[in-house]
This record gives C-alpha cells, sequence and structure tokens, in this order.
C-alpha cells in the first residue's frame, strides 16, 4: 500500500487550519485476463539479469536442489507449509491451520512463437494459463512468419513482465524429462522488491528445484530448443498469489538470459 499525503491551510479569522488529505492506493492483483494481454509502453527500460549456476550454495535463503519429487513432501517434514495468520491476540490451537497440505500436478512450458507460455495444472482454478516472457523486445514481437523477428533458434533471452510470490507455502518444480531450465528468484524479502533483488539460476539436467515460501519467482523458463517441457510441481493448497507488474511499477522489463557459459 502506498500513502500520498497533501497537506494545506486555510485561514480563517486569523486561524490557520492544516488540513490532511490521505489517498491510499492499494496494488491490484494480476487476473487471468491480464496474464494472456500484456501492453508494453514504447519506451520501457530493461534491466539485464545475471544467471549463475544453480547450487544449493548460489540458493542459500532461496531454496535447493532436488534429485526427486519425493525430495520434498509434507509427509517427511521438509515442504513448507505456513499456518494460517491469525487476526487477534489468541493463538492458533496445535497442528491447526497448516492441514489443507499441497497440490500436485503437470506444468507445461513452451514457446509459441516468440513468446513463451506456461500452464499450471497443480492449481484447482482456470487463472493457470500465463505469458510468461518475451523472446523479443514486446515491440518488436510477432509472429515468426515475420521476418524481421528472430527464429526461435536465435533467441538467447527472455524478457520478464512480472513475477510473484506465495505466502502460505513453498513450490517444487522437477522435469518429468530431465533437461535444464532457469528460474528468475530473489529472496523473502516482501513486497518492496525492485529488479535489482533478482538473480537467475540455470538448473542444470537431471536435477529440480524446491524454493521457501515468500520466494519471489515466475515458474520456470526453456530455451526454445527444449520446448516443449512438462515439469511435475507442488505447491500449497491454498494458492496464494501475490504479483508485481514490472511493466505498471518500474516500466521495466527483466531481461533473463536462457543459456550459461559453461565455466559458470
Amino acid at each position: 500500500m502506498t500513502i500520498f499525503v497533501l497537506k494545506s491551510k486555510i485561514h480563517n479569522n486569523n486561524h490557520c487550519v492544516n488540513i490532511f488529505l490521505i489517498s491510499f492506493r492499494e496494488m491490484s492483483g494480476l487476473s487471468k485476463e491480464n496474464y494472456l494481454n500484456q501492453i508494453i509502453p514504447p519506451d520501457v527500460k530493461v534491466k539485464n539479469i545475471p544467471l549463475v549456476k544453480a547450487t544449493n550454495e548460489s540458493l542459500k535463503d532461496i531454496g535447493y536442489l532436488i534429485t526427486s519429487p519425493g525430495d520434498v513432501t509434507v509427509q517427511n517434514g521438509k515442504f513448507d507449509i505456513v499456518p494460517w495468520p491469525t487476526k487477534g491476540w489468541r493463538a492458533l490451537d496445535p497442528n491447526t491451520g497448516n492441514e489443507a497440505g499441497t497440490t500436485e500436478g503437470s506444468m507445461e512450458i513452451y514457446w509459441e512463437g516468440d513468446r513463451l507460455y506456461g500452464k499450471n495444472h497443480a492449481i484447482a482454478t482456470d487463472s493457470n494459463h500465463y505469458l510468461l516472457g518475451y523472446g523479443n523486445l514486446p515491440l518488436q514481437s510477432a509472429s515468426l512468419s515475420n521476418s524481421n523477428i528472430s527464429e526461435q533458434s536465435e533467441i538467447s533471452s527472455v524478457f520478464v513482465w512480472y513475477s510473484d510470490y506465495h505466502p502460505d507455502g513453498g513450490q517444487l518444480f522437477f522435469p518429468t524429462n530431465g533437461k535444464p531450465f532457469i528460474s528468475n528468484l530473489a529472496p523473502a524479502v516482501g513486497d518492496d522488491i525492485t529488479p535489482d533483488h533478482f538473480t537467475a539460476f540455470y538448473v542444470s539436467e537431471g536435477y529440480g528445484l524446491y524454493i521457501y515460501p515468500g520466494v519471489w519467482h515466475n515458474a520456470v523458463y526453456i530455451h526454445p530448443s527444449h520446448s516443449p517441457v512438462s515439469l511435475f510441481s507442488r505447491q500449497g493448497r491454498i494458492h496464494a498469489r501475490i504479483s508485481v507488474d514490472w511493466v505498471k511499477e518500474f516500466n521495466t522489463l527483466l531481461r533473463v538470459p536462457l543459456t550459461i557459459v559453461a565455466n559458470k
């Protein structure tokens, strides 16, 4: 929430009265319509996000690598579910507030022309189809029949317009074909997020990723040569989602590389 304060003075019968006008601006969330239809202004800026190899050390405070979806479950006590927040001073009864557990299913990531899409089948909603990003700056973006647009084989980055986090639980991504993928992540710093908080992580073949509750992310990304990819996804069943629209709030797209130098 952002608060704007306007202070003015009124003089009446030699008395000075201070008047405070306060306006509250609540950031609206992203709807299913927002996720597939974006307007990118011509003066949009680009923030280059660094890409590093994902290791448990580089992922510290964000999450860790896994070798199987069974590595992190509610049953083995490793999947984080955040207890339901209380409204008053009374505490939750023991072992309540986190019993909804997890939901799981496939997540499809695929390129269509020079646009990267995701569809999350793990959640029971029709707000599960996302335009994740662009292979070209959107002002140049079009179908591949346009000769001015890069062929998919020439796409080396994805331009990301939004990110989100889940306050209710962690999330797990594991590719069913073992292919590498990239995830753009920031620590759980709360709502005052900026592009500078982000680092992109290259997850090598044979590994998956678990991220903690509150970690900023945006599904995962793949190079067009690996499209389509199906991942196993597990997350908190409540599926609370809080988003930032980088274009609307910062007039910025995040450029995430899709290839990594071998020595990194």
